[in-house]
């Protein structure tokens, strides 16, 4: 048997739509390589920024610049990277589902007609240049995602609804959209505070099987069980949902059955 433990919002999801169709969903990225690639051309473009006596809040590089080239290089590189290790996830778990169900259809293109290879597949936090209101722009998108003219996913929490969205190709946001329900507070924040409410968390999570909450291994808090991940860390889906009705429409409601966190 292998125990898991919640470690990071990084997910696995089993979920189950209105009609009783089980969908799997996963949030991956490109594990911490995306972070140390900003971070090093964050230094890079503070390090120019001081050369040029820029007075500007945040280190910036040109895009036709050698480090702004290199900088979308890698940024791309990272991008590609998240897409194929999501690629290669799903499909283990496609063939998982294979030995246990052998008659298991995958349907996904019968309900939305934009799947690659039968896969809704998007990113978040990047940057991208774009066309709006005639005239091109480097959209930077953190915790938003695109959704001009296709389909979106929208998670809740390990123990809440998720969404699979069609845009409304909205102008004014540039055709973005919520990634996801957001947190409430930070991390040890909402674990200090539900340090002797675990009952509660696990009140929220019935009916869904789940990872582990681990602990906190280092710092003031070491010891204390890691809660961050609970639904209670998180805003509420349907009122983020409520709240967007002009930039995305919903298409299908999931809920989780299965959550893997880590």
């Amino acid at each position: 048997m292998v125990r898991w433990e919640v470690v990071s919002n990084h997910f696995l999801e089993v979920q189950v739509d209105e009609e009783g169709s089980v969908w799997v969903m996963i949030h991956s990225g490109s594990r911490n390589m995306g972070k140390r690639i900003g971070d090093h051309f964050n230094s890079v473009g503070k390090d120019l920024n001081d050369k040029w006596h820029s007075n500007t809040f945040l280190p910036f590089l040109p895009a036709n610049s050698k480090e702004g080239k290199a900088y979308l290089a890698w940024m791309d590189f990272a991008l590609r990277f998240a897409f194929l290790n999501r690629q290669v996830m799903i499909e283990e778990v496609k063939d998982s589902f294979k030995k246990v169900f052998p008659t298991v259809k995958w349907i996904t293109d019968t309900i939305v007609d934009d799947t690659v290879n039968g896969l809704i597949n998007i990113h978040h936090n990047y940057a991208s240049m774009e066309h709006h209101y005639g005239r091109d722009f480097w959209v930077h998108r953190k915790g938003a995602i695109r959704v001009n003219k296709c389909t979106g996913l929208i998670p809740g929490s390990m123990g809440t609804s998720s969404y699979v969205v069609k845009s409304l190709n909205s102008r004014n946001s540039f055709c973005s959209a919520s990634h996801g329900a957001g947190r409430k507070m930070g991390r040890r924040d909402f674990a200090r505070r539900m340090k002797h409410s675990y009952a509660q968390i696990e009140k929220s999570l019935e009916g869904v099987i789940h990872t582990d909450f681990g602990e906190f291994t280092y710092g003031k808090d070491k010891g204390m069980k890691d809660v961050s991940e609970a639904p209670g860390a998180y805003r509420d889906i349907d009122e983020v949902m409520a709240n967007q009705t002009d930039l995305v429409k919903t298409i299908v409601k999931l809920s989780p059955k299965v959550s893997i966190k880590g």
